[in-house]
């Protein structure tokens, strides 16, 4: 089976997934300012939840900010060993995505020398009822 555009293969029958992406600042500083699409977002997915996990720790005092221009899953991941996810707000948590779009990593405050690895789990909502039989409301 095949998911739909853009989804990871499920045996035609949706489920939740994970992505992640691994960006690393060990050997050449993430700048100040920089943006980097972690994620792809397929058109008409929900992401149950996304965060940063610290693989390898830092220096000073650059954050990471994740989220999708509208939503911020998470708005300053510090540089030290450990993890933070979406969730501390009802604003993230189940975001629907219609279109195709993007989750981010904004480097904010300073130069980020840490090396994260950015995950999201998403669903496919795509093919849930165009085709589906069942009752019909009037």
């Amino acid at each position: 089976g095949a998911g739909t555009v853009g989804h990871m293969a499920s045996n035609a029958v949706p489920k939740a997934y994970a992505q992640s992406t691994v960006i690393d600042g060990t050997s050449t500083a993430l700048t100040n300012g920089d943006v980097y699409q972690a994620i792809n977002v397929p058109a008409n997915s929900v992401v149950l939840s996304a965060g940063i996990d610290v693989i390898t720790a830092g220096t000073g005092t650059g954050t990471l900010a994740l989220g999708d221009g509208t939503v911020t899953y998470v708005a300053a991941a510090t540089q030290s060993a450990g993890q933070m996810t979406s969730g501390d707000a009802v604003a993230e948590l189940a975001v629907t995505y219609a279109a195709a779009d993007t989750l981010d990593v904004t480097v904010g405050t300073a130069d980020v020398n840490s090396k994260v690895r950015v995950w999201a789990l998403l669903a496919d909502i795509d093919g849930l009822g165009d085709t589906e039989s069942g009752d019909t409301y009037a």
